[in-house]
């Protein structure tokens, strides 16, 4: 089989990613299926390789294959999105386990089958991942065949058969088309031309393509605008009636008739500056809501939001507060305290999240964060507290969390003693960490990486008892002028790679 890819590196781990999905007595009826079909002189020979895993496929899998070809070439796609519009597409299967879990799978099958390619993984966490050129240009020559997607860059007329598309250039163009005829039910934009449509020209497109399911814009440049003035969702976006799947970029406010998307199941929203969106009220109305990300300002309303699962990241001034029922899925959530407040109560609706499972809280300088409510949160898996705050650790244990990263500089005391009783915990990053560290016997029964950065011009000393951190298997400690650790933990190697504490792990 080796000798038929005629050593291209892409056959080879396509053809591969085939074998170690057969029962090895199936390969020799493989290796005779190959020999009728790839001819040795075969210029399309990889074309016939790349075919052969294709119809390998589940009928499930073979739509999320095609659909990468919808991407520009070598882009590096963020794993979670691909995901989430898979769900949007309706391409993932349920049974037992949600949709996020299936879509999850979905990808990380085509992984092993080496028809994606990881780029950035942070411990068990794909982060991004891409498309081999030869691996995207057999998917949109599949595609052709099936009407499944098309590309429009600005030239050729689009394909009205199509009910996918992805427009990479050319879109002033596109947008001024008589769009009547067209049945998208999927528009990614790529701002491959870094063009500036007017707003008018979006206000048509939104009236004539009533039918959309999907809209990715990554136009950066979206709308033509004085400089001080808000760039902001025009209201014919409440006409798209289907959407499930809406991905914005460049905008500082949307309009109140985006409650009128009660399909819509993400909302994501990339700002044009720092400063957060108001939402407007009647985003409460859009109930199959998912997943809600961007940057938004603190109070919105969400009353009886009972399907978000994903709420990132939400700026609050005073406090936080709502109604744990309201948010009874939600499992990730991002705050940020943008200055001193009442965070007790805030954290105190946290820990009502009965599902929550991953968690980021950003304090504000030198503000004290009693983290004691989040003992509640018996789901907790990751967690993440950033900015110098004056943290103070729970007493209780959280039975189930593997990942915490803590901003140290303000902790005065040797957080230790608490952290070892974690039992789950697998991963610890401590930032700005300084002083005398002691891990007594049996602590940390599960770690295995720690990373320390201990801030310069300070000294630190970690000591580990006969018995605790007894898996450990990756040490990194960056900074500081004078750390010290007993001989066990200096032959422990660093993190291959070490993790990115900006991303989450699981």
């Amino acid at each position: 089989m080796a000798c038929k890819c005629r050593g291209l590196p892409l056959a080879i781990v396509v053809l591969g990613g085939l074998l170690r999905r057969k029962d090895p007595d199936q390969w020799p009826k493989l290796a005779e299926h190959m020999w009728r079909h790839v001819r040795d002189h075969d210029e399309r020979r990889v074309q016939h390789i790349l075919a052969l895993s294709f119809n390998d496929l589940p009928h499930r899998l073979k739509s999320c294959f095609l659909y990468l070809g919808l991407f520009p070439e070598d882009f590096e796609i963020e794993a979670e999105k691909l995901c989430r519009l898979w769900e949007a597409e309706g391409f993932i299967k349920l049974d037992k386990e949600s949709e996020e879990e299936k879509a999850e799978a979905y990808l990380r099958e085509l992984i092993d089958r080496s028809l994606i390619q990881v780029v950035k993984r942070n411990w068990r966490r794909i982060i991004t991942c891409r498309v081999h050129d030869l691996l995207r240009d057999f998917a949109i020559e599949k595609s052709k065949e099936l009407n499944f997607l098309h590309i429009y860059e600005g030239t050729v007329a689009p394909n009205t058969n199509s009910r996918r598309l992805a427009c990479y250039r050319g879109f002033e163009r596109f947008v001024s088309l008589d769009q009547s005829d067209i049945r998208l039910r999927t528009l990614l934009f790529f701002n491959l031309a870094n063009e500036d449509p007017e707003i008018a020209q979006l206000q048509s497109f939104c009236r004539q393509l009533r039918l959309l399911r999907v809209l990715e814009d990554d136009l950066s440049n979206h709308f033509r605008r004085k400089e001080k003035e808000k760039k902001r969702l025009p209201d014919e976006i409440g006409k798209l009636i289907h959407l499930r799947y809406l991905g914005l970029t460049n905008m500082n406010a949307l309009s109140q008739f985006i409650g009128n998307l009660h399909a819509l199941q993400t909302l994501e929203v990339k700002t044009s500056g720092s400063d957060p969106i108001q939402l407007p009220d009647e985003i409460c109305k859009a109930k199959q809501l998912r997943h809600l990300i961007g940057r938004f300002k603190w109070p919105f309303r969400v009353d009886n939001m009972t399907n978000l699962q994903t709420l990132k990241e939400v700026v609050v001034k005073d406090q936080m507060e709502f109604n744990p029922m309201d948010l009874i899925n939600l499992r990730e959530l991002t705050i940020e305290y943008v200055r001193k407040g009442n965070n007790r109560y805030t954290l105190d609706c946290i820990g009502g999240l009965t599902n929550l499972e991953t968690l980021e809280v950003t304090g504000k300088e030198s503000s004290e964060v009693d983290l004691q409510p989040l003992c509640r949160s018996q789901h907790l898996l990751q967690l993440r507290l950033v900015c110098s705050a004056h943290w103070k650790l729970p007493s209780e244990v959280l039975p189930n969390l593997r990942y915490l990263f803590l901003d140290a500089r303000d902790v005065t005391e040797d957080p230790m003693p608490v952290l070892e009783k974690l039992p789950k915990l697998t991963i610890l990053l401590l930032f700005g960490i300084r002083g005398k560290m002691v891990c007594t016997a049996g602590g940390f029964p599960q770690l295995e990486i720690l990373q320390l950065w201990p801030p310069p011009g300070y000294s630190a000393s970690i000591q580990v008892q006969e018995g605790g951190m007894p898996v450990l298997k990756g040490l990194l400690i960056e900074g500081g002028d004078d750390v010290w650790m007993p001989d066990r933990l200096r032959s422990i190697p660093r993190p291959d790679p070490p993790l990115d504490w900006n991303e989450w792990a699981y």
